[in-house]
């Protein structure tokens, strides 16, 4: 499997915190998480958390993906991919 299985919630807490600086709660999703059987996260709460931080960056023709790598690097992208 792709990502974190649930029993994994502490891996996944404390990798979402090393890479972001912030804590992975406020953007768990519960419910996708119940039915993937995999730790998730609201990748729209996440996003709009990036554009609270660094403004609405899709007007300057970036995605999502090109504003985590830029800020965090390709490994905070990976992870993100392993949380949806």
């Amino acid at each position: 499997m792709n990502g974190y299985y649930i029993g994994q919630w502490n891996q996944a807490g404390q990798d979402f915190q090393r890479v972001f600086q912030t804590s992975i709660a406020p953007f768990y999703d519960g419910m996708t998480s119940l039915v993937f059987c995999k730790i998730c996260i609201n990748i729209l709460v996440f996003d709009d958390y990036l554009q609270k931080l660094y403004g609405d960056y899709t007007e300057r023709g970036m995605s999502m993906q090109d504003i985590v790598i830029e800020k965090y690097g390709r490994e905070a992208n990976e992870l993100l991919e392993k949380l949806l």
